[in-house]
């Protein structure tokens, strides 16, 4: 099992966006995922209660399991609440909602992730979470083996043809961490939540089901490396 944990300072950054379309990609690849929502406001978890609506036969539920999970507890516990739950799913592959805030369960996500991602938006109030993100990440992995977890940060909600989204890559690539393949705003994701469904689903030969690919293949290449 691998566990991917997508963190940040603050809400309204495409968090639950990616973390949802990120597993159901990954699932649609063939790989047992399992999404594990930790956020207090659950999110993901009454996305994935929804009943789909439009898109015909394609428009099934969530290709990948969704539970909640506190995660004050502590690490010990979490980690052992996690792993059950992959047995459970079969799952080979966890995504962590997180919740939209540096606290404890942050901390403990960095430590039990094999990969840390940091959505972040064209916003410099949200480059300035990045950096706070990126170094309870490091935290984490000084406190483990120096190695993990890995760091990729995500450009997230870009406006097409506009110098923020245009420049944050750059910017990102300054905080010292690689920075993932980025997802732009769309109206897309916006209509395939409010339908109970993922872009893959919803959009499947769209630009932003594909940038959802090429993020996950970002993330498979960074776990097998």
């Amino acid at each position: 099992m691998q566990l991917i944990s997508v963190i940040n300072l603050k809400g309204g950054v495409g968090k639950t966006t990616i973390a949802v379309n990120l597993a159901a990609t990954l699932a649609d690849q063939g790989y047992p995922v399992l999404l594990v929502d930790a956020d207090p406001q659950q999110s993901a978890t009454q996305w994935a209660q929804q009943q789909p609506t439009g898109g015909g036969a394609a428009a099934g539920r969530l290709p990948m399991t969704v539970v909640s999970l506190r995660a004050d507890a502590g690490a010990p516990q979490f980690q052992t609440a996690i792993q059950q739950l992959a047995q459970a799913a079969q799952a080979t592959l966890v995504v962590l909602d997180c919740p939209p805030e540096l606290s404890d369960p942050a901390l403990v996500a960095a430590l039990l992730a094999d990969l840390v991602l940091v959505p972040v938006t064209p916003s410099p109030l949200d480059v300035w979470a990045a950096q706070q993100a990126v170094e309870t990440a490091r935290e984490a992995r000084a406190l483990r083996d120096g190695i993990k977890p890995l760091i990729s940060l995500v450009p997230s909600k870009l406006l097409a043809q506009t110098v923020l989204a245009r420049d944050l890559p750059a910017t990102l690539a300054a905080l010292g961490e690689p920075v993932a393949p980025g997802i732009t705003q769309r109206v897309a994701l916006i209509e395939a939540i409010v339908l109970g469904q993922t872009i893959r689903t919803y959009a499947t030969t769209s630009p932003a089901a594909a940038e959802f690919t090429a993020l996950a293949n970002h993330i498979l290449r960074r776990l097998t490396a």
